[in-house]
């Protein structure tokens, strides 16, 4: 199995940015945990999981990111935590896929996800018409 690590995750403006491993998973079925220990309360820290286990004949794996944002209060002048954006998607690579496509499925999923399209549908929530 992979070992967990600190992540570096270009933003926007292209600065790259460390999501610092909070926890590692536990086997198969766990859940590793990363964040970027940005802001003033860690509950508005951007998060990332990850968790993968085995179903029947293919391996699951799923990602969630969640981008929170966060507001002041002018009355006590505390950070308090907003709406936020939230990513979750699910990879399944049944135990038959053929070995000679296995590095295509997530460099195509990666760069599909990066193309201006679908970069610019993300960013409102927006369909590609």
């Amino acid at each position: 199995m992979p070992q967990a690590t600190d992540l570096t995750i270009a933003n926007a403006a292209e600065v790259d940015k460390t999501f610092a491993l909070l926890t590692p998973a536990a086997g198969d079925g766990g859940v590793a945990e990363w964040a970027l220990r940005e802001g003033t309360i860690s509950t508005v820290f951007p998060r990332l999981t990850l968790s993968a286990s085995k179903k029947a004949t293919a391996r699951s794996m799923k990602v969630k990111f969640r981008l929170p944002s966060s507001y002041t209060d002018t009355v006590t002048g505390l950070t308090n935590v907003g709406s936020f954006a939230e990513f979750n998607g699910t990879w399944v690579v049944p135990d038959d896929f053929p070995e000679a496509l296995r590095a295509d499925f997530p460099a195509f999923v990666k760069n599909a996800i990066a193309t201006a399209l679908l970069l610019a549908c993300a960013k409102d929530g927006l369909p590609a018409t």
